[in-house]
């Protein structure tokens, strides 16, 4: 069990006076119970926890508020950030031209590095994990924008990132938001994680490698192929299967 501190005004004594259960479907249906805890007959010194009855609606709602109030974020908001809860951030960064590292066997890019054209992307990060898409124009997204595959490489299809030897932050926040693209995009670029991600002749390491003869934005826009889901509908498809991963 990791170390929790508790800070009080003053010195507190806590007590073990009850415990709350919680079961979950593999839909997300959620049922609690509480329980009080006893002191064991046979062995004063040891606790148990008695019998439970099922947690009143009224009474997880009360519970879940107060755990959103401890484990919301606190702090100002970046503008680009676009989407945040306990275990999910979501943000944006626009279309820039920035230097670019590879390091592949393929002659087309060998370990080249250079300024490259890079189209807005959309990031999203949950706990060990994390995702990224293009964006046709670079403004920021909302809801119903329709997201593109992300040109690069060391990209899954739906979006998720190789991480190979990078070290994610511990935590998922605002805060982290410099660190993971810090590690994108100064990372290096190995292999295609996939074929058909983008519309362009030769494919993506031909797109690469003329990128890092010339950065060409129009080139690169033109690239881009339709991920077909929103940035709403790829935040719940990601949410739900960490959900599930947990």
């Amino acid at each position: 069990m990791k170390t929790v501190n508790i800070i009080t005004q003053g010195d507190t004594a806590l007590h073990l006076v009850s415990a709350l259960l919680m079961y979950e479907s593999n839909r997300g249906d959620v049922y609690a119970t509480t329980h009080s805890v006893e002191v064991d007959a046979e062995n004063p010194m040891r606790k148990v926890i008695g019998a439970g009855v099922p947690m009143s609606s009224q009474n997880l709602a009360r519970f879940a508020r107060a755990v959103d109030v401890a484990t919301a974020y606190a702090g100002f908001v970046p503008d680009n950030l676009l989407f945040t809860s306990p275990n999910l951030i979501a943000w944006w960064t626009p279309a820039s031209t920035r230097t670019a590292w590879f390091k592949s066997t393929d002659p087309e890019v060998a370990d080249a590095h250079g300024p490259v054209a890079h189209p807005a992307l959309v990031f999203v990060a949950v706990p060990g994990d994390w995702f990224v898409f293009a964006l046709r124009e670079s403004a920021r997204p909302g809801p119903a924008t329709k997201l593109c595959h992300a040109p690069h490489f060391n990209v899954w299809d739906g979006g998720r990132i190789c991480t190979g030897n990078v070290a994610l932050p511990p935590a998922v926040g605002a805060e982290a938001i410099a660190v993971y693209e810090d590690a994108f995009f100064r990372s290096h670029f190995t292999h295609p994680n996939r074929t058909g991600a983008v519309k362009y002749k030769g494919g993506m390491k031909a797109l690469w490698h003329d990128q890092l003869v010339t950065p060409d934005p129009v080139a690169m826009g033109l690239a881009l192929l339709s991920a077909k889901e929103n940035l709403k509908t790829a935040i719940e498809r990601i949410a739900s299967s960490n959900r599930n991963a947990r």
